[in-house]
């Protein structure tokens, strides 16, 4: 369990927040790309307790600044693309992306002070089918070159969804390894929308040998399965600074999942999914189509706590659905984290052995907040593009030689990997 005072430097975001402070570090997904197209409408956005307004200027320019106009306080997110920037419709001033008032039309030609007003502005990119801000303080860190957000188009895909509770119990769910086996059992010969793969075959309902270790971008967990091949079956995920997972899938090593947790506030997260396939492309109808039917137009799951989930406990006698809520992954995760409340109260958990991967997170992240605090710059903050900041990172799954065990797998990995890319000599 965690202390109070831990608790609330882990969950509390806003600005100002060690933790706020932290996050704001690194870039941030706002947005998928889908969602801000050439010409498309400005869309408001609400990040780590933060009202802004994300737009596309008459030259699609993004630009990312304060949605309450310093004027008045108008909502800029109703304002009018045009000559530049972004109109405030009560009086006519005018931003630009970079924050700065071009425009004061209601002020006397002689008494305008545009050179005055600076409005708060965030740089943002698109990158991986998602658009990201950074909202912290100096030089902007370059955003990691994972897979899922550099790869062929055609093999990766991104969508996000809004869960309503605080953003730590999202990446707590995605990093820890021993509920899969029983939150996410299918029925026998039920495959994956996502993989097209019956896990159960693959690695068993066993709850699997957990193991971790520390890493230069986080944490790497191991989840060791005797499957009901005989074999042993291992997945590697990891915990990546500052709030991302990549949980491996039952594709192996044809590819691996981001996912990202970002703040609403303290009550609320979107979770970004960035799918990605290096070995072939993705059904990309199939995803998207799964994800309509199981997410609605507010952005949040279909089963939901005002419908308990549209738990049947019908489904749950014949065998159909191990806990009556349908067989979508992300919605059962949403019911096991939202149900702990807005924010969880870890002063009065108990953990178990199999929290290694819980525990170890934690410790990272507040070491990181830390050292934030103690004004160091955060941990695994790129900075040289041509730098390999992912000579130590594996995500994986499949099986293993019988002699092998996670740790003694990936040191085999990396020392292959190590000498494919070491120069000749």
């Amino acid at each position: 369990m965690l202390s109070k005072a831990k608790n609330d430097l882990l969950t509390q975001t806003g600005p100002g927040t060690p933790c706020g402070k932290f996050l704001r570090s690194y870039w941030q997904p706002i947005a998928t790309s889908q969602e801000m197209p050439i010409g498309g409408d400005p869309l408001p956005i609400r990040i780590m307790s933060e009202d802004l307004v994300l737009f596309r200027d008459d030259k699609d320019h993004l630009g990312l600044i304060g949605r309450a106009c310093p004027h008045r306080a108008t909502d800029l997110s109703y304002g009018r693309v045009e000559d530049g920037g972004l109109r405030c419709l009560y009086h006519g001033w005018l931003f630009d992306r970079h924050g700065n008032c071009l425009d004061q039309p209601a002020e006397p030609q002689d008494k305008k002070f545009c050179h005055k007003v600076r409005h708060k502005a965030y740089p943002v990119q698109e990158k991986g089918g998602a658009i990201w801000a950074y909202m912290g303080e100096g030089e902007p860190p370059l955003i990691p070159d994972f897979e899922f957000l550099t790869g062929p188009e055609p093999n990766r895909i991104t969508f996000r969804v809004l869960q309503t509770c605080n953003w730590l119990q999202g990446l707590e769910s995605s990093t820890d390894p021993a509920h899969t086996t029983y939150l996410h059992r299918r029925p026998p010969g039920i495959a994956s929308v996502r993989s097209g793969n019956d896990i159960a075959a693959l690695r068993g309902n066993d709850p699997p040998s957990i193991s971790i270790e520390q890493t230069s971008f986080g944490t790497r967990i191991f989840a060791l399965h005797n499957s009901p091949a005989g074999k042993k079956y291992l997945r590697v995920n990891n915990y990546v600074y500052p709030n991302g997972a990549t949980p491996s899938t039952s594709t192996g090593e044809s590819g691996y999942q981001g996912r990202w947790y970002v703040p609403v506030d303290d009550y609320n997260h979107y979770r970004y999914e960035f799918f990605y396939r290096h070995s072939e492309p993705l059904n990309k109808e199939r995803l998207i189509q799964n994800h309509h039917e199981n997410v609605a137009d507010d952005h949040r799951h279909v089963r939901r706590p005002e419908n308990r989930y549209m738990q049947d406990r019908e489904q749950m006698k014949s065998g159909a659905s191990f806990g009556g809520m349908g067989i979508y992954f992300p919605a059962q995760d949403a019911f096991a984290i939202e149900t702990q409340g807005a924010i969880q109260d870890r002063t009065q958990e108990y953990l178990g052995s199999t929290d290694i991967v819980i525990i170890a997170v934690r410790q990272a992240l507040l070491k990181a907040i830390q050292k934030v605090e103690d004004g160091e710059e955060a941990p695994w903050l790129q900075r040289e593009p041509n730098k390999n900041a992912f000579a130590d990172f594996i995500c994986t799954s499949g099986y293993i030689e019988d002699h092998e065990d996670g740790p003694s797998f990936c040191r085999r990995v990396l020392s292959d990997k190590s000498r494919k890319t070491s120069p000749a000599q």
